[in-house]
């Protein structure tokens, strides 16, 4: 099985690629709420770095285990744990697409918790939707007009078969043949540009780089253009160009 995702117009890839830069292999880092671990600790593991998932989801960590056990890895990279009970101090923490899963009081004790674990200086590297993006609205009308619905049950038929043929063929897996979570896990948070550095600075960290991903995002732009390298690419710049307004931000920082 491949263990690295295919890239896709939310630039899954690119966000993964953009966490591996920010470690070294030596590094002992925790992804924090990892879910499966499918997206960021089981291809981090892959390469040969020293990442852990954690996450209190039992069913979400079972099925990541199992997918490290088929291929050959240490199943104990996933545990089913609080942050604050992973033994030591850590030189990294990942958070990725999770704080905004957080509602107010849970996210402030999580980045307390994180800021805890971490040595002096340690990074915390954060990726989290633009709660006022152009997703936003396309997700909306995705589940609004019913149209989710409609290729749920014309995914299996012939129609959806042609509709995914609009993509370019790979052998990679995506999130949609993989879950990235198990868990009923909705939004508690719409951050801004402004107000994720807020978060980040206020619960006592330095932001060393900021950026945005992706510009175009969501049900609509994924069926017509993932699997397209022009259009994701184009996707990319514009994300990194208009960061304020990208669809997903990109967040480093080391503990002050």
């Amino acid at each position: 099985m491949e263990l690295v995702p295919r890239e896709n117009i939310y630039g899954h890839r690119q966000r993964l690629y953009w966490l591996r830069d920010h470690l070294r292999p030596e590094d002992r880092a925790v992804e924090f709420g990892c879910g499966t671990g499918r997206l960021i600790t089981i291809p981090l593991r892959s390469w040969g770095y020293d990442v852990t998932g954690v996450d209190l989801d039992e069913t979400s960590i079972a099925h990541g285990r199992e997918v490290l056990e088929r291929e050959g890895l240490d199943p104990d990279a996933l545990l089913t744990t609080d942050l604050r009970d992973v033994p030591g101090e850590l030189d990294a923490v990942i958070a990725s697409e999770i704080l905004e899963h957080l509602d107010d009081e849970e996210l402030g004790d999580s980045l307390a918790v994180i800021r805890e674990k971490l040595k002096p200086g340690g990074k915390l590297l954060v990726t989290t939707p633009n709660g006022y993006s152009l997703f936003e609205l396309e997700n909306l009308l995705w589940y609004r007009t019913g149209v989710d619905r409609l290729y749920r049950r014309l995914r299996s038929g012939r129609v959806a078969g042609r509709l995914r043929g609009l993509k370019a063929s790979h052998s990679e897996w995506t999130a949609e043949d993989e879950p990235m979570t198990l868990a009923d896990s909705p939004h508690k948070q719409r951050f801004t540009w402004r107000s994720i550095h807020e978060h980040v600075e206020g619960a006592g960290f330095e932001v060393t780089e900021a950026r945005g991903a992706i510009l175009f995002c969501g049900p609509f732009t994924d069926l017509a253009f993932s699997g397209l390298p022009r259009v994701m690419a184009a996707n990319k710049r514009l994300g990194r160009r208009l960061p304020r307004a990208a669809s997903d931000f990109y967040i480093a920082a080391v503990k002050r």
